[in-house]
């Protein structure tokens, strides 16, 4: 019981610093995390967390990679594959060279091998402590995914010469022939391993879906444990797991181009469930490295034969240190390439190389290298000033985090998209739709490329009317608030109508109730009561949920369906009533906006007119073509809850970064809000 109690502190703790850091934003998640696993750990619980740095790293580090593997931008990576590499590469051999000297210079009882080791612990970044800083990053793209391809590739790069600066410690033995060619069999051996095993994985996948498996809790299952198997598998074949990891995350990317309606399924569900998986680990990442940080300053404060301001001076100065080289080979990486005219990153730009070279925080890999140094030489002695050594790596970990908050939000230069002004929010409108094209372009297949072209052009169409919009913020905010309460009075309209045919005997209770469900759901819409991301996450769940603990509701319902199927008349029948009392709805709709519409209202009223002019003539092509439309409606629909997705996630990301504001964030979920009801409202009504 008491390890239980100790992981529900934990995980309330996440939460804790979540809430927190709402209240003192300007500090960072990763620095408020690790003062509450200080706190945690000054707690008298009777459950005392060792940690284990070969279970930390299968743990956190493969499903982390794994997940920024499978987010990873691959044309980008592959275009940036030579500055990436530079970092990756480059730079940790020549940070664990420099600092590895400059440590034995400095603190002569640290051993030239131990000081390398300390070093190449150091020498990875950490991208999650990145992205997790409060500061708003404004770095171009190819900089932005510079900096992922960075994170995705050097941690397998610091281990490899970690592992062999501990051996030549250890042993006493050390070749730089044998070295170089196990890092290349580690980590060529790591890429293949993980290409393998995933190939492995979709044919298993693929066999198991012929079997008629096709239950997306299964499919979910099977990905959550994909990371863990490679790491492991790769492990027990001496490759590089952590490579293995990040080349099985990118091929998964691959994946999400085939968009079958049980793609698209497992792809909300999956995107739902590796937020959470992701927030939590990220959290306990940090919380747990400050539930060591007690002990580790214990020891070293106490005795290590080091005054304790030699100690902060030491870690300071490895830390600036580290600044310092990482500055020196961008600006080089850039101004080479620039003056022999072949750099795809553009010109030098001191102010990018700092907020570059400022984002090379330090964090859970350099922890776990740290913590896995043998307390033991080969010869039986002690490892020499091993506290040490960790005391000055969680330091780095520690200062790294603190500059980059202190630094990151003041050179980050404001862009126009965090200001209210009009031309801004239009800017901001614009990136989200033309984002989602990109996306949907990108995943273009020959199955739903018809369906993905009317959803593109249908947002195509959101594009042109943004850039028509009156840039007088004034006027078209009041123009949006008189369309907003006009949209409600719609509302209440086709319920009043609805209700009168009822009455009247020309519509029928069923298709009446179902018309209603419709038009609930769009007030819920405009009232700003719709789905969250979180909601819409929540929704699936219950769904699969209500599967699995009320079996014999799920085969009622599947015997519904299976008698509907088996009188298609009776069903086609159902929703021609439906489609006749929409129609009727739309016209009495269309006949009190144009007894509306004067020379004063114009603005407001016209642009709904035309919209309820398209939905008219929508329907009058669907009734001509039922059967014929069926399977393209059912892909434009899954293209449809994809782009949503999409745009969902665009919102939260721009508002995250804070390049839109809380109001317009609103805004622009409130009006995907209304999109989604239109997209699915026929769902309501079927």
């Amino acid at each position: 019981m008491d390890i239980f109690y100790y992981v529900l502190i934990m995980l309330a703790t996440i939460l804790i610093s979540n809430v927190v850091n709402r209240f003192i934003p300007f500090v960072s998640i990763p620095l408020i995390q690790i003062g509450l696993g200080v706190l945690v750990a000054c707690m008298p619980l009777a459950f005392e967390l060792k940690l284990n740095p070969e279970l930390f790293l299968v743990l956190f580090i493969a499903p982390l990679l794994f997940n920024d593997g499978k987010r990873t931008d691959r044309q980008a990576l592959w275009n940036l594959r030579a500055p990436i590499l530079m970092l990756a590469l480059g730079l940790v051999f020549v940070t664990v060279l420099v600092i590895g000297y400059f440590v034995n210079w400095m603190i002569p009882t640290i051993p030239l091998a131990a000081a390398f080791a300390l070093a190449a612990a150091l020498a990875p970044t950490d991208a999650v402590a990145v992205g997790s800083l409060s500061g708003r990053i404004d770095l171009p793209k190819k900089i932005t995914h510079l900096l992922e391809g960075e994170a995705l590739m050097n941690d397998a790069s610091g281990l490899v010469a970690f592992q062999f600066a501990i051996a030549a410690m250890v042993t006493g033995v050390f070749s730089i022939w044998s070295a170089s060619v196990s890092f290349v069999i580690i980590a060529v051996g790591g890429i293949i391993c993980g290409l393998v095993l995933t190939f492995i994985k979709f044919k298993f996948l693929k066999w198991i879906r012929s079997l008629g498996m096709e239950d997306v809790t299964l499919h979910m299952l099977i990905q959550i444990l994909t990371p863990f198997v490679i790491y492991l598998v790769a492990e027990e074949l001496h490759v590089s797991g952590i490579l293995a990891v990040v080349a099985a995350g990118i091929m998964h990317a691959f994946e999400k181009r085939k968009m079958d309606p049980m793609t698209v399924k497992l792809n909300v569900v999956s995107q739902g469930t590796w937020s959470v998986i992701i927030f939590v680990l990220n959290g306990l990442v940090f919380i747990i490295l400050g539930t060591q940080l007690p002990d580790i300053i214990q020891v070293v404060w106490q005795n290590s034969g080091v005054s304790n301001w030699q100690v902060v001076f030491y870690v300071l100065l490895i830390t600036f240190s580290l600044i310092g080289i990482r500055f020196l080979w961008i600006h080089l990486g850039w101004l080479i390439p620039h003056l022999m005219k072949g750099n795809d990153l553009g010109k030098p730009n001191l102010r990018a190389t700092v907020l570059t070279s400022l984002s090379g925080v330090r964090g859970a890999v350099t922890l776990a290298s740290a913590l896995s140094i043998p307390f033991v030489l080969g010869d039986g002695s002690p490892f020499p000033q091993r506290s040490l050594i960790i005391c000055i790596a969680s330091g780095v970990i520690l200062c790294s985090l603190i500059i980059a908050t202190a630094i990151l939000p003041i050179l980050a230069r404001k862009d126009e998209s965090q200001s209210d002004s009009p031309r801004a929010e239009k800017s901001m409108k614009l990136s989200v739709c033309r984002h989602v094209v990109e996306q949907l372009n990108r995943e273009i297949t020959s199955e739903n490329k018809a369906a993905t072209q009317v959803v593109m052009d249908d947002y195509r169409g959101r594009m042109r009317a943004i850039q028509k919009e009156d840039i007088d913020a004034g006027k078209q905010r009041e123009i949006d608030k008189e369309q907003h309460a006009l949209r409600l009075q719609i509302v209440e309209w086709e319920k009043q109508n609805t209700e009168k045919l009822l009455t009247q005997g020309k519509a029928s209770k069923q298709a009446a109730n179902r018309y209603n469900n419709y038009l609930d759901a769009m007030e819920k819409a405009l009232s700003g009561r719709g789905r969250s991301r979180s909601g819409m996450m929540g929704m699936m769940f219950k769904r699969l949920m209500r599967q699995v603990m009320h079996p014999k509701q799920w085969q009622k319902a599947k015997e519904r369906m299976s008698e509907m199927k088996q009188n298609p008349e009776q069903y086609q029948e159902m929703i021609g009533e439906i489609r006749d009392l929409r129609e009727k709805n739309t016209r009495v709709v269309n006949e009190n906006l144009m007894a509306l519409l004067n020379d004063t209202n114009q603005a407001v009223i016209w642009p709904l007119i035309n919209e309820n002019k398209r939905i008219m003539e929508q329907m009058r092509q669907e009734r001509g073509s039922i059967k014929s439309r069926e399977k393209f409606e059912q892909a434009k629909k899954d293209v449809q809850l994809q782009a949503v997705q999409i745009e969902r996630d665009v919102i939260q990301n721009l508002f995250e970064q804070g390049k839109i504001s809380r109001d317009l964030a609103r805004e622009l979920r409130q009006n995907l809000n209304l999109y989604e009801t239109y997209y699915f409202g026929n769902e309501e009504l079927a």
